[in-house]
């Protein structure tokens, strides 16, 4: 057997066992609340028959600009009209999207740099359990972070339409990651010379994005930075961050190709200055497995021409050696304590690879991620919502980040908003407007709505279980706007469909550039 026939084997070996005991955890997706706040989009996509410039169903009943990026609701949307239920359709995209995300950055390393350090790649981003939580939890990132790294294939393989087409979609996909790209390409282009013809020739990419950005700046006023609570809480994989650091110093003496990992981890370092926890945990992650694969490739092919090794180990072809020594490196990563802060205090946690999570049960040293927040007492609080009220009557929440859950399932409207980056254009009494409200039987929290506030409206008390509360306002107002789109869903998905068909379509295709060798 062949030493790239062995890594891929190995590789497929990986993918397939982590996509199986991913997909067993199918009962507890979605993770955390931040996909019901894309089920709670696309069901408003799917009602208005296509994408939506404006949010009339958070902020009810003045609603807001809508200026998150449509990619991953156009995906929901299709699927809810397509007539899967919403609860299936958000948990089906939280369990494809982390193996999808697996499979491409493998099969992207495997093109820029070569089948073993694929391997290596791939091993070292089995090892951090809180990158793979953190991609089920912001989804439209993890689409985005696929479409980079097929981005920088298409560069490498000197194909500009396909570039092109890939730069467009992420306009279209995430609001941060087209910057990191943009950055990624510059400092690839000036340690890579040979793919400047490619980054000009792709450069009209931008120019897909000029509508998208033109929304944005229009609104850009109701746009605020917030701080994160998960900027609190951070996890470091010791082992992968340590031989990052060699692959960072390989990447460096090496330049060509080998050049991608470094230009990506530079270029994440966006993240460092607002969101440290996506920078060493999340998104910022990818980079990192990349440059460890990158130092598990130097590491492997110093071990496998060591000549103290034992005669029969000699007399395997090197290649198989290389490969062998890789892999066993890699599954040694898989031993890495993980330094966790917690907002307090650094604790460690060991065993904590992703693989022994995935072999245990989700209440066997669960994360703070590993939570889902679809229990029976919120299916019961969800269906006597629906009695409750009418569609497009408005809720309202003390606590708004989890009435996203009851909103986004029961198809109502509500009066505040799950994210709040974007603010509403007008001021206005969020609990006089709605019809329904939804006290939840919370610990009183700093910032946060009291009972006491509840008297000076007129309110009937019509249900209430150990979750929560439910009153009925005496003195309706008025419902909330149907939502409205601004092109029909099928012309929406067929530009989106178009642009990822052409790039698929072209990555098939021959390399236009001479292959770019991995500099030893």
């Amino acid at each position: 057997m062949t030493a790239t026939r062995l890594a891929d084997r190995l590789a497929w070996l990986a993918l397939g066992a982590f996509a199986a005991l991913w997909l067993a955890r199918w009962p507890t997706f979605p993770l955390v609340l931040d996909p019901y706040y894309h089920l709670f989009v696309g069901r408003q996509m799917a009602a208005a028959g296509g994408p939506i410039a404006y949010e009339w169903w958070q902020y009810a009943p003045v609603g807001r600009p809508h200026l998150y990026p449509p990619v991953l609701h156009l995906v929901l949307a299709a699927l809810l009209t397509a007539s899967c239920p919403p609860l299936a359709t958000i948990r089906l995209v939280s369990a494809v999207l982390p193996p999808l995300l697996l499979l491409s950055l493998w099969a992207a390393v495997r093109r820029l740099l070569s089948p073993t350090t694929a391997l290596a790649a791939l091993l070292a981003a089995l090892t951090p359990f809180a990158f793979h939580l953190h991609s089920a939890i912001t989804l439209a990132a993890t689409l985005g972070l696929i479409e980079l790294l097929w981005l920088l294939v298409a560069v490498e393989r000197g194909q500009p339409l396909t570039a092109a087409m890939l730069l467009g979609l992420l306009w279209y996909t995430h609001l941060g990651l087209p910057w990191i790209a943009v950055l990624a390409l510059g400092i690839g282009g000036l340690l890579h010379p040979p793919v400047r013809a490619t980054l000009q020739r792709s450069a009209w990419g931008l120019l897909l994005g000029v509508p998208w950005l033109a929304h944005l700046w229009v609104h850009r006023a109701l746009l605020v930075a917030f701080p994160r609570y998960e900027n609190e809480t951070v996890e470091l994989s010791l082992f992968v961050y340590a031989v990052a650091l060699l692959g960072l110093w390989r990447s460096w003496r090496a330049r060509g190709a080998a050049s991608w990992p470094l230009a990506c981890w530079a270029a994440f370092g966006l993240l460092a200055f607002q969101h440290q926890y996506r920078w060493l945990s999340g998104e910022g992650m990818l980079s990192v497995c990349i440059l460890a694969g990158v130092g598990l490739e130097a590491a492997g092919r110093w071990v496998a021409a060591a000549a103290w090794l034992t005669p029969r180990w000699r007399a395997t072809p090197e290649g198989t050696r290389h490969t062998l020594a890789v892999a066993a490196a890699g599954f040694l990563l898989w031993l890495s304590p993980t330094l966790q802060h917690t907002g307090r205090q650094w604790v460690w946690r060991w065993p904590d690879a992703a693989v022994w999570h995935l072999l245990n049960s989700p209440s066997v040293a669960a994360k703070p991620t590993e939570t889902s927040f679809y229990v029976p007492q919120i299916e019961r609080l969800v269906q006597a919502v629906v009695r409750q009220t009418q569609p497009r009557e408005i809720l309202w929440s003390n606590a708004p980040y989890v009435l996203g859950l009851v909103a986004a399932l029961a198809n109502r409207p509500m009066s505040s908003a799950m994210l709040n980056e974007v603010q509403a254009p007008v001021r206005f009494d969020p609990i006089r407007a709605a019809h329904l409200i939804v006290w939840f039987r919370l610990a009183q929290a700093p910032g946060f709505a009291t009972e006491e506030q509840l008297r000076a409206y007129r309110l009937r008390r019509v249900g209430e279980d150990d979750v929560a509360v439910l009153y009925r306002q005496e003195e309706s107002g008025p419902l909330a706007q149907a939502p409205r789109a601004v092109l029909p869903l099928w012309a929406a998905l067929a530009m989106a469909g178009t642009a990822a068909g052409v790039a698929a379509f072209g990555l098939t295709k021959q390399d236009t550039l001479p292959k770019s060798l991995y500099n030893k």
